[in-house]
């Protein structure tokens, strides 16, 4: 029952440091997006001021916005790609932690009958020894 105690501990703090990852790389993605957004809003304030507005230099804007915008919708999604694990992981180390709770608590009681049952056996036994 100890053993399976330490398993769940690990499995729980395992989880732990999973769902910690997940939250590291959503945070990681969304600092991207923002300085890529901001990117992207330079960009276009420079076409609305026309000095990007004509030529090879316009071209070479649309470009540079579709770049941004398609890597903008890929980060979105894998935002709520890493959103959602974040998530499980976050459950699966609540789980975790309830459950490696749940047999400490089970291997404590059984510990504390195991150790009053050697108590009474003893006492039984003196007394035993004391009446014959």
């Amino acid at each position: 029952m100890k053993k399976r105690v330490d398993s769940l501990t690990r499995i729980g703090k395992l989880a732990s440091q999973m769902d910690d990852l997940g939250r590291w790389r959503l945070s990681a993605i969304q600092h991207e997006q923002a300085s890529l957004s901001d990117d992207l809003r330079a960009v276009l304030e420079a076409l609305e001021t026309g000095e990007l507005a004509y030529g090879a230099q316009a071209k070479l804007s649309a470009r540079r916005v579709r770049a941004l915008q398609k890597r903008l919708d890929a980060l979105a999604h894998e935002s709520e790609r890493v959103s959602r694990a974040a998530r499980v992981h976050g459950v699966r180390a609540k789980l975790a932690e309830q459950a490696a709770e749940t047999a400490g608590k089970a291997w404590r009681e059984h510990e504390a009958r195991k150790d009053l049952a050697e108590i009474v056996e003893r006492t039984l036994i003196k007394r035993d020894a004391s009446q014959g």
